[in-house]
């Protein structure tokens, strides 16, 4: 077998325990949250599988081939990415308090996907100029209501970027003429689709009380999916 050929085996297999030790966790705290069951710390089980995404994430610099700028680029804005949100994590799960640093690094995070995004020139401009306007608008609508605050404004901010890259992946999805960039495209679409699900049990929760118990179902899968976007995952050997 070639050395590259053991490589890939290798990124496979790195790639096969992850996904196996985050359902065994996932199943773990779920079968708390829904069934009653005692399985221990729920709260540092479901960090556990926000810590296992980041370190999954740098194990793809020890996939970098020499002199491969755009998979450096891209393995280090993700690994950037997913340290940004253990970050908010840590603050709203395991300390629960600091809000408004936890979307700031939110924020954050998702600038690091924007930055991922392969766009023309154009829609790069575009997009820019949406992330920047939709704010814009729904916090002078708050502010018009008399409902805007330092926090409500960072949850706009926020849940733009979000949706954003959400939409600008589904895109990429539908156009990209390179294969490996239309999976990473594909993972990352179901990833944010997943995260805009939490969101909405964020919300939910928050002003109705409801839909809490729902938040980790959509989250967990979706850090596991971002985690597994690097682009050089879905490469050929012979790529």
């Amino acid at each position: 077998m070639s050395a590259i050929g053991l490589k890939s085996k290798l990124k496979t297999a790195v790639a096969a325990v992850f996904v196996v030790v985050e359902i065994v966790l996932y199943a773990l705290f779920l079968a708390e949250d829904f069934g009653g069951a005692d399985v221990g710390d729920n709260v540092w089980l479901k960090y556990a599988t926000v810590v296992l995404a980041f370190a999954f994430a740098l194990t793809s610099f020890a996939f970098v081939k020499k002199a491969d700028k755009v998979g450096l680029y891209d393995a280090i804005l993700l690994s950037l990415a997913l340290a940004l949100t253990l970050t908010s994590d840590w603050f709203l799960l395991v300390q629960g308090d600091f809000f408004e640093i936890a979307l700031i690094t939110f924020i954050c995070a998702q600038l690091c996907h924007f930055a991922r995004i392969g766009r023309t020139k154009l829609w790069l401009v575009i997009s820019i100029v949406l992330r920047l306007v939709l704010p814009t608008v729904i916090i002078a609508v708050l502010a018009s209501l008399g409902e805007l605050s330092g926090l409500y404004a960072l949850v706009a901010i926020y849940f733009v970027q979000l949706v954003m890259n959400f939409a600008e992946n589904v895109a990429l999805a539908i156009v990209a003429k390179d294969r490996v960039e239309r999976i990473k495209a594909i993972i990352l679409s179901l990833g944010f689709l997943l995260f805009i699900g939490c969101d909405i049990c964020v919300g939910c929760m928050n002003l109705y009380g409801e839909a809490g118990e729902l938040i980790w179902l959509f989250y967990t899968p979706s850090q596991v999916l971002i985690a597994l976007s690097w682009r050089r995952n879905y490469e050929s050997t012979t790529d």
